[in-house]
């Protein structure tokens, strides 16, 4: 029997180094994860403002005067403002009992707002 000179396994430096490069590696994923779920909060927080935004929308287009809709949104974040109704075109047909009217949405957090336009009726034609 032959007894050779060097022993088998890893020396020190050859574990340091695979340690160092399995830190490095899952450094580098904790990162990513952390971000993605950084990512995913930020997303559902915007999905969730312009469902709310789409909801004041809808509301603004079906809330006027004339129409009795109940006020759904809670949320105090948008105001509505509503406008004059916009000048009648030049037309050569009969007078319209509907208008085009200016609304404006302002979100008070934000100071942004969302401005549009909705059909209303008129108690008289035009």
């Amino acid at each position: 029997m032959r007894k050779s000179s060097a022993e088998s396994g890893f020396t020190l430096l050859e574990v340091i180094v695979a340690l160092a490069i399995t830190g490095f590696v899952l450094g580098g994923l904790f990162t990513l994860l952390g971000a993605s779920k950084q990512l995913s909060l930020r997303s559902g927080d915007s999905l969730r403002e312009s469902a709310e935004l789409r909801a004041a929308v809808n509301f603004a287009l079906l809330g006027n005067e004339f129409n009795e809709v109940a006020p759904v949104l809670v949320n105090e974040r948008y105001q509505i403002r509503a406008g004059e109704p916009l000048e009648d075109p030049i037309r050569k047909t009969a007078p319209s009992v509907l208008a085009l009217q200016f609304f404006e949405i302002e979100d008070r957090e934000r100071g942004r707002g969302v401005a549009g336009t909705r059909w209303i009726q008129l108690l008289l034609p035009r």
